[in-house]
This record gives structure tokens, sequence and C-alpha cells, in this order.
């Protein structure tokens, strides 16, 4: 349209404002995309970092920045963060960072796992629930800070020791944790690593940078198993979930990177406890039910 057109359509007064405010519609609507693309590139950048999924940042984000609800906001984290974790999976796989054995006995009772705490979320209200794991994170989190802070005298394992996972029945105790971990990502809209991750370092003492790998790879299928049952029940908002992606893909590499190069396990730790203890102290004060 040209100037002198516009000049005539604003003359008549009330079709020159729609001509404004059509323009403010769109400078807002671009605005909105590149504040998604922004919160899912730091999300995911966190989510290499660290080897979780990111949902700890996504879900609030889009709750309180986006203005979308509860059940919306835990579906379309998870199903970003099945895209997003991807690219961080491979990175930390190609320099030797994943043990797959573990990785697949997490998997296999992480799916189920997710598709239980999904259906779950879609059904009950879960505010308890919420503080109880908010307590359970503060906890671990602060245990993972003691660890970061006496790195020097080995594997923090729990009192003093360090239990494997070949001794523990068969691999059937990494199912369970598996298990416990999906319902927790499913029920919150988190990726898992969250729990995967302090249980890999304090229980069977793994190191930092080889726990992440691992929760990263674990991630990628418990959060589709989540997603696909949240996109059942319609809580998948695909158009927020694209944006969100195309910062995120980035963003996880640059955390991955990162995490596998220039920073130390134990500066790892000690960043994973602090996520952890701020990330429960949040929960612990919501004030709304998780799911509702």
């Amino acid at each position: 349209m040209s100037p002198q057109a516009r000049v005539e359509i604003g003359g008549h007064g009330r079709t020159g404002k729609l001509t404004a405010s059509a323009v403010d519609l769109e400078r807002i609507k671009y605005l909105r995309i590149g504040s998604i693309i922004i919160i899912g590139f730091v999300a995911s950048m966190l989510s290499g970092l660290l080897g979780i999924g990111g949902g700890s940042v996504l879900v609030p984000a889009m709750v309180y920045l986006l203005g979308m609800n509860q059940h919306r906001a835990h579906g379309t984290s998870l199903a970003v963060i099945a895209v997003v974790v991807f690219s961080s999976a491979v990175y930390y796989s190609t320099h030797g960072l994943v043990d797959w054995t573990v990785a697949i006995e997490l998997m296999a009772g992480g799916v189920i796992g997710a598709m239980i705490g999904a259906r779950i979320c879609a059904l009950l209200s879960a505010g308890r629930l919420r503080r109880y794991f908010g307590i359970f994170l503060g906890i671990v989190g602060l245990r993972m800070l003691y660890g970061a802070a006496f790195a020097s005298s080995g594997a923090p394992g729990i009192g003093g020791h360090v239990l494997a996972p070949e001794t523990l029945g068969g691999g059937s105790v990494v199912v369970a944790i598996g298990l416990v971990t999906g319902i927790f990502s499913g029920l919150f809209g988190i990726g898992g690593g969250l729990i995967m991750v302090p249980t890999l370092v304090l229980l069977f003492g793994f190191k930092q940078k080889l726990a992440q790998g691992i929760s990263l790879a674990v991630i990628i299928p418990v959060s589709i198993s989540g997603a696909a049952i949240h996109n059942a029940h319609g809580n998948v908002n695909w158009g927020v979930a694209v944006w969100l992606a195309v910062g995120g893909v980035m963003g996880g590499l640059v955390g991955a990177h990162l995490a596998v190069v220039k920073i130390q396990d134990p500066v790892l730790c000690g960043l994973f406890g602090l996520l952890m203890l701020v990330t429960g102290v949040l929960m612990f004060h919501h004030k709304r039910p998780a799911c509702d």
C-alpha cells in the first residue's frame, strides 16, 4: 500500500485506527515469537549444561510469561524436550559420556512411568505432591552442593558407600528408578533429569558428566511418551512448541559444549545442586496445584 493510500484510508478515521492496530498487533506477534525463541534457548542451554530436560524453566516460563494454563504448559514442555534434548544427547554420546546399558534400563521404566504420570496429571490435583517433591529436591540439592564442596574426597556416595547397578537384582532397581523418574516427568512436565542425575551420582557413584549424558539419553523416549498422552488430552500447544524448539536446538548444543569441554565435574555438581535447591523452594511455595 502506497503512503498516499494510507493517508486516504486514515482520513476515514475508524479505518485508519484499524490499520494502526493491525501494525501494532503484528509487532506484538513478532515480539512474542522472539520471546518464545529466547525462552527455548535459555531452557535448552540449561538442559545441555546440566543433563536435565529443561522443564523446570519451560513450565514456569510458559505459565507466567506466556499466560499458558498449567496443563498445556506441562504437555508443551514435554513435546519440546523430546526434540531439543536429542542434539545434546548426541553431543555427550560422541564424547563417550553415555553408558547405554544403564540408559536402556532407565528407559524401560521411564517410558511407562511417564505415561502413568501424564494420566495422573490429567485426572488429579497434585498440589500436596508438588510440595513434597519440592522438599525432596531441596534436600538432594543440598547433598549435591555438599558433594561438590568436598569433591576431593571421592565420589559422594550415600553414607560413604557407592552401590553398583549390577549388584541390585540385575538392574531391576535401575528400572524402578526409571519408573519413578518417568512418573514425575509426566506429572510435572519435566524431563526427569532432576531425579536421574543425582541418583546416578549419589547412589551409584557415576561421574557428573557421565550421569548427565545418561540422563539426556533417557529423557528422549520418556518425554515422548509423556507428550503423547498430554497431546491426546489436547494439552500441547504446537504453535508455541515449534518456536521453543527453534531456540532450543541451538541452546542445547551450546550447553552441552560448555559442560563437556569447558566446565569441570565439581562445578557442574555444584550448579546442579543449586538448581535443585532453587527449584525445590519454588515448588514448595507454589500456591496453585501442579496440574490445575
